[in-house]
């Protein structure tokens, strides 16, 4: 390999103009050159000697000579930006030793020459995006070996040569995305062995060759969403074991191995949404226990394997919106244990099984809106001590006495703030009325209705009593009362609540399946208020 060259700086022609004088049609701060003129169609001459930073931004540039830059030492950023460039001569940038950044972005550039690089040796970031480059030529790298950051993004690259980046032994960031790319050549990333991101989006790939990734041991972000993907080869990802992020959302993946993630222990981001998935293996995310935020949603999954996320101890947030979901098992979730957002819309629920949540300790948030949901297991929520925001909009509500829990729930724990869409789609008497607004003493059953088992409802004798200022919920079986709910009043003016601080009250509570008396006291002992667990009840 020819090694890249360093030109001294001896010798070569420095300008000699006086730094505060600027060009007419350009703005001149301290050592930045700022030059937006609609008009301007040459590179204007006068620029100041000592500029560090040069910028071109909507002129009526077109091309670039060579040598139209003259020779600077101290220049270190060149920007030309949404201009009208088409033609950028060989030499252009010759006689720029330290410039460091190069961007010409937003052009209607439809080629670049492949010497346009030589003269660059300081050249760490190189950005081409936005124009209209159809391909690169073999070369157009030699003397950019120091280079660091490549973005070609948004251009038209059909295709690259085989061994178009071997010089790029120090690149850590390569932006290819949204081209119009339909293959990768075998080996074209083998060299670059320090990169650690490489957006491929938004191309047109629909396979991916063996081994494409696997001398990428560095690299922490890989971005393959927008294509047309249908299968991943069999380790497809061996070798990325620093990977951290993978973005394999809007393919056409119809079905995944059951080792695709095998050895990305490392892999804290993950989406699959917008594919085409019907099912899932159970030993999917096996490989993957440091995932924090995996999303599957917008496919069409109609079942989850038991178990399957088992094994995302440390996951805070799973999306499984827009399937096909029609009922899940009790244990889907398990080993969820420091998740906080559940997305679980638009689906096809229409019942959900006692103690699906009983796993996740740390839920905030769970979207169950658009499903087909008459109404909650009674204790849905008991474990779920930091839940606050619920979506519940778009479903047929049946506002009867099963509902009591859900209602009382919603009026002592949810988030006051939140704004819920969630109306009522029976009784006739109350359809179309919202939730919020229902009392108790509108849900009603007939006499024995709110007592029959039904799957995935409460079971027998299950009643929620409370007092008619929504104040105090307490939940009950057949025979104990588990679940109490109580909302203090403010303490009186000018008294501030301190250890020994007493609260008692006595209230009779009604609901379809009787009345109870209850009595409660609470006592403050230092910085926590507690309550003691023995609650005298009469029903």
């Amino acid at each position: 390999m020819v090694p890249c060259p360093l030109l001294p700086w001896e010798g070569m022609l420095i300008l000699s103009l006086d730094a505060s004088v600027c060009p007419e049609k350009c703005d001149c701060s301290f050592k930045n050159v700022f030059c937006s003129e609609e008009k301007m169609r040459e590179i204007p001459v006068g620029l100041p000697g000592n500029a560090t930073q040069l910028f071109f931004v909507e002129t009526a540039l077109s091309s670039i000579g060579s040598g139209a830059l003259g020779s600077s030492t101290t220049l270190t950023k060149l920007v030309f930006l949404n201009n009208h460039i088409e033609e950028l001569e060989a030499g252009a940038f010759w006689g720029l030793p330290s410039l460091a950044e190069l961007e010409i972005s937003g052009n209607p550039l439809p080629a670049v020459s492949p010497g346009l690089l030589a003269g660059l040796p300081s050249l760490t970031t190189l950005s081409l995006s936005s124009n209209a480059i159809h391909s690169l030529q073999p070369g157009l790298f030699a003397s950019a070996c120091h280079l660091q950051d490549l973005r070609l993004r948004g251009n038209k690259i059909d295709e690259l040569p085989p061994a178009i980046f071997h010089p790029l032994r120090h690149l850590q960031a390569l932006d290819l995305s949204q081209n119009v790319l339909t293959e990768l050549p075998d080996g074209l990333l083998a060299p670059l062995a320090a990169l650690r991101v490489l957006k491929l989006s938004d191309n047109m790939l629909a396979r991916l060759p063996p081994g494409a990734f696997r001398t990428l041991s560095r690299l922490a972000e890989l971005h393959l969403d927008g294509n047309q993907l249908a299968e991943l080869p069999a380790g497809a990802f061996a070798g990325l074991g620093a990977l951290r992020r993978l973005q394999l959302q809007h393919n056409a993946l119809g079905s995944l191995r059951p080792d695709a993630f095998a050895g990305l222990s490392n892999l804290t981001f993950l989406s699959l949404e917008g594919n085409q998935l019907a099912s899932l293996p159970a030993t999917l995310f096996q490989g993957t226990p440091g995932l924090l935020h995996l999303s599957l949603a917008r496919n069409q999954l109609q079942a989850l394997p038991p178990g399957i996320f088992a094994n995302l101890s440390v996951a805070q947030s799973l999306v499984l919106s827009h399937n096909a979901l029609a009922r899940l098992p009790a244990e889907a979730f398990q080993g969820l244990v420091e998740l906080t957002t559940l997305q679980l819309g638009h689906n096809n629920l229409s019942s959900l099984p006692p103690g699906l949540l009983d796993g996740l300790p740390s839920l905030a948030t769970l979207g169950l809106e658009h499903n087909r949901l008459p109404r909650l297991p009674t204790g849905f929520f008991d474990a779920n001590e930091e839940l606050v925001r619920v979506g519940l909009e778009d479903n047929p509500w049946a506002c009867d006495c099963r509902l009591a829990y859900l209602l009382g729930w919603l009026q002592v724990f949810s988030d006051p703030l939140l704004h819920v869409q969630a109306f009522c789609a029976s009784p006739a008497a109350l359809k179309g009325q919202p939730l919020r607004e229902v009392t108790h003493r509108q849900l009603a059953c007939a006499k024995d209705e709110g007592r029959d088992a039904v799957p995935g409802e409460d079971a027998p004798g299950q009643c929620t009593y409370s007092n008619p200022e929504g104040t105090l919920h307490v939940s009950c079986n057949a025979t104990s009362c588990q679940r109490l709910s109580l909302r203090l009043p403010p303490p009186p003016p000018g008294l501030a609540a301190g250890p020994g601080t007493e609260y008692r009250g006595a209230w009779v509570l009604r609901s379809p399946c009787g009345t109870l008396q209850v009595s409660v006291l609470v006592t403050a002992q230092g910085p926590e208020v507690t309550t003691p667990p023995g609650l005298p009840a009469t029903p």
